[in-house]
């Protein structure tokens, strides 16, 4: 009966490779072929000669892993297989029809619970894992030519984070309607396959009310884990702050939860995490990034006792070693909040000599409106006050300078004398004509070109 089942070469082969040299040779013997050659040249002859070790069961269905959020009840469509495809600018469509029977139709139409969604999964599929969700690289979905827009790989990095597409409203739910359906997809170097089914959807709310109703980590549980902790010889126990906002949402915590292989007395809201994990599912714990599950989450009474007894406005609490817990202070009295107050203290100037800064600004108003600019050790103690701006054609005067940081009884500042400009040499100087070894004067071409009545230096003088 395996001889009439279909031969995969490519699963032929991965077996192949797994055999060493002797269970080759044998192989070979039985079936009275060549056992001379190397290792690749036996896995060749063996994977061409002899197909019927390596049938692939049409009708094997993957197995996929459970989530809390929804139940396969019921698969609508028999396992497509999408081929892998290496080459370039080479893509692959693969179409299916669904059709409800009469049952299935009444179910979506009366429970909104009820949906239909795409499950897929890479190779290997065996009976004996169960996979991740998992659609190919660059893939498109259409149902009765209508795109389906869900994210489709998932975080990156993050195998498993993926969710089954829904396609339950682009469905005509209908008995025994033909509904087409389309996958596109392209460069994939491995097969993929896919199957639509019949789920019973479970909301956060209804996984939150079963949390409630399950197991719980008792009160008196954890006072003892801290007290045995406190006990312990080579750890020196202190009181911890422990935060009454959920990590996630940083909103007041309303169901507190953990999980049973955390060892941390920290919780998280049982509501934002699900419906974290319901919109991307890492199932890793928010305080310390293990590895959780649904089965392992329990409401925390400890922790839920400490929120019953605390006003909203309370968002932290100090736990002792021996389980007793008390209200920090609603006075923000960190050492960082009075460092930043007493920062803007020193930013803040107050000017206590008022009269005679009331003086100065008299004096400036009632002068000329000229203010000459004091040396820099002066500017620095000197308050200036707005002035009258200068006209525009104004000269400023030596005389009508005031000066702010000096008295009545002081002397006068001495204007120092300008510099004197020096003429413009040109490229080629120039010489007088001398008569008797003497220079004459008064002409315009006198002494270096450009600049008339000058005498360079070593002519005397008429």
């Amino acid at each position: 009966m395996a001889s009439h089942l279909p031969f995969d070469t490519h699963l032929a082969e991965q077996k192949v490779k797994t055999l060493v040299n002797a269970q080759l040779k044998s192989i070979l013997k039985r079936e009275r072929l060549a056992v001379s050659g190397v290792k690749a040249a036996m896995q060749a002859r063996i994977t061409d000669r002899e197909p019927r070790l390596f049938h692939v069961n049409p009708v094997m269905r993957p197995i996929f892993k459970d989530s809390p959020f929804y139940t396969i009840l019921q698969p609508l469509t028999p396992v497509q297989e999408c081929k892998a495809i290496v080459r370039e600018a080479t893509r692959d469509t693969i179409e299916c029809k669904i059709t409800f029977k009469p049952d299935v139709a009444d179910k979506l139409a009366s429970d909104p619970s009820i949906r239909v969604m795409i499950f897929c999964a890479s190779e290997p599929i065996s009976h004996f894992s169960k996979l991740d969700i998992a659609f190919p690289h660059q893939v498109e979905i259409k149902v009765n030519l209508d795109e389906v827009k869900a994210n489709l790989r998932g975080l990156k990095n993050r195998p498993g984070s993926t969710r089954p597409a829904d396609i339950t409203n682009l469905l005509r739910k209908r008995a025994n309607y033909e509904n087409s359906m389309s996958l596109t997809y392209a460069l994939t170097h491995k097969k993929f396959y896919f199957i639509v089914n019949l789920v019973k959807q479970h909301s956060v709310e209804e996984l939150v009310a079963k949390l409630k109703s399950g197991k719980t980590i008792s009160k008196d549980q954890v006072i003892r884990e801290m007290v045995s902790k406190a006990q312990d010889s080579d750890v020196q126990a202190t009181g911890a702050i422990i935060s009454l906002k959920c990590p996630l949402s940083t909103l007041r915590i309303d169901v507190p939860c953990r999980s049973t292989i955390c060892t941390h007395n920290q919780c998280f809201d049982a509501s934002s995490f699900l419906q974290l994990q319901e919109q991307a599912p890492t199932w890793t714990c928010p305080v310390c990034n293990k590895t959780v599950n649904f089965e392992a989450l329990q409401v925390d009474r400890y922790m839920d006792d400490i929120l019953q007894s605390t006003p909203g406005s309370v968002d932290q609490v100090t736990v002792e070693p021996d389980g007793k817990w008390s209200r920090i202070s609603g006075g923000d009295s960190s050492p960082r909040s009075r460092q930043d107050s007493s920062g803007d203290d020193e930013d803040l100037i107050e000017i206590k000599d008022a009269p005679r800064f009331t003086a100065v600004k008299k004096e400036v108003t009632t002068g000329s409106g000229f203010m000459r600019t004091p040396p820099t050790s002066s500017r620095e103690q000197s308050i200036i006050s707005s002035a009258p701006p200068p006209s525009a054609g104004a000269k400023r005067s030596t005389s009508a300078v005031i000066d702010l940081t000096s008295d009545d009884d002081e002397e006068d500042i001495r204007r120092r004398s300008k510099r004197p400009a020096l003429p413009a040499y040109p490229a080629t100087p120039t010489y007088p004509s001398t008569e008797n070894g003497r220079a004459q004067l008064g002409g315009s071409s006198f002494g270096f070109r450009g600049t008339p009545n000058y005498v360079p230096r070593g002519y005397p003088l008429q």
